[in-house]
């Protein structure tokens, strides 16, 4: 079980990889094997576990992003260039997805509703749709990460809402050297599947080969 945040921190480490929700493989997830007192709150009356996503990328060297089939999840960086190395292979940007790529790399990062404004996505007719499409695409592709997630205040100091995710390309948030890629993209994926199968030996080949690819 998970009970804390360091908790978290040491899971990622090991496995390398920590989806944030229940999948299809049994017993990966932070919401299968975190404590139900955590999930939602914490004992300081915090947000639990949504809270401790900024500490977590920080204290495990990880990135964060919609990697899991459209879903959230932590990659540690022994693996994340590899992730990257063989997803950019296969996830190409489309025209609009570039257009926004380039705003956020403009920037440095964004938080997703500057990306919306910046980029056109109005929440006023006539909208602009597939803003959550493209950006995820880009996730899916190790194209953007979370850098951080934000949230607002009352003019008392109070927070209130959910927090907002901050958005970069990796190498804005790791630097470039060490992301390069050491191996071929079909190299990078077979070791992603030997380290999977590792970790994972009650997993069968499919739902494997959906966690590399998808």
């Amino acid at each position: 079980m998970l009970y804390n945040i360091r908790d978290i921190v040491c899971k990622t480490k090991q496995w390398g990889m920590l989806p944030f929700f229940k999948g299809e493989i049994e017993d990966f997830s932070i919401e299968e094997l975190i404590t139900p007192d955590c999930w939602f709150q914490d004992n300081d009356g915090g947000y639990g576990v949504w809270d401790w996503k900024n500490d977590i990328i920080l204290d495990a060297d990880c990135a964060y992003g919609k990697f899991y089939r459209g879903r959230a999840c932590f990659v540690s960086m022994e693996w994340f260039p590899e992730l990257m190395n063989w997803r950019r292979s296969q996830y190409k940007p489309t025209s609009d997805e570039e257009v926004l790529l380039s705003i956020v790399q403009e920037h440095n990062s964004l938080l997703t509703r500057e990306m919306k404004k910046l980029c056109g996505y109005s929440t006023r007719p006539p909208k602009r749709k597939g803003f959550d499409t493209a950006t995820t695409h880009l996730q899916m592709g190790c194209r953007l990460i979370s850098a951080n997630f934000e949230y607002s205040y009352a003019r008392d100091g109070h927070r209130y809402g959910w927090s907002v995710a901050r958005m970069c390309t990796p190498e804005d948030f790791f630097g470039a050297e060490r992301l390069k890629p050491h191996c071929t993209p079909q190299e990078s994926r077979i070791r992603l599947m030997e380290h999977m199968h590792s970790i994972l030996p009650h997993a069968t080949e499919r739902q494997i080969e959906r966690f590399v690819d998808h």
